[in-house]
């Protein structure tokens, strides 16, 4: 970009992406070929613990067809929205907290092209990056609608199905604003800001 190609879109949203497959066939080779992170996370479980199963928990429902594709079924086993899992079980407190504010800034609207612009800027900071993003298909349609048209040369465009982001998923269980204010919070707790400080970067870079 733009050398090779007008633009590059984000992969993070299923439902942004099977859009562009059907509507813009012809752009498809525009899409990053960057794993979702539900994907990347899979491959790496069970590459450290072969024969296990992995469940995706979150309020995305694009996330089940997502892992019925014939090249995701075999790294996600299960999907399950929040609003199922609270009918299965009573949430329990988690220790876990390696994810870093990049990462866990993806849910919200502007959190991928974000996480993307902070790493460039890190380690290119004589490049600049140019984004656009939509949030909601209606929205999608037009910025794909503009970029096909060539008024995008050079960005990085991010679709987000859901208006406000994967915190507005149908199987959510706060109210959008809430819980990107909840996901705000969580990214300032996080115990690194940038992938590179990942604990599982060497690993990842591993990875098909």
């Amino acid at each position: 970009v733009a050398e090779e190609q007008d633009y590059m879109a984000t992969s993070c949203c299923p439902a942004w992406h099977s859009m562009i497959e059907k509507l813009y066939p012809g752009e498809m080779k525009k899409i990053s070929m960057t794993l979702t992170p539900m994907v990347f996370t899979a491959r790496l479980v069970k590459k450290e613990l072969p024969g296990c199963k992995v469940v995706f928990v979150g309020p995305c429902a694009a996330k089940k067809l997502e892992a019925i594709r014939a090249d995701i079924r075999p790294d996600v086993d299960f999907v399950l929205t929040l609003e199922e899992l609270q009918g299965m079980t009573e949430a329990k407190e988690n220790a876990l907290n390696e994810g870093t504010a990049a990462g866990r800034g993806f849910a919200v609207s502007g959190g991928v092209a974000g996480a993307v612009t902070a790493l460039i800027g890190q380690e290119h900071p004589e490049l600049e990056v140019k984004t656009a993003r939509a949030e909601g298909l209606r929205e999608c349609r037009k910025l794909m609608l503009m970029a096909k048209a060539g008024k995008y040369k050079g960005y990085l465009l991010e679709g987000m199905a859901c208006p406000g982001g994967c915190v507005a998923g149908a199987g959510t269980l706060l109210p959008v604003d809430l819980a990107a204010k909840v996901v705000g919070r969580y990214q300032s707790e996080a115990n690194a800001a940038s992938p590179l400080e990942s604990a599982y970067r060497d690993e990842g870079e591993h990875l098909d």
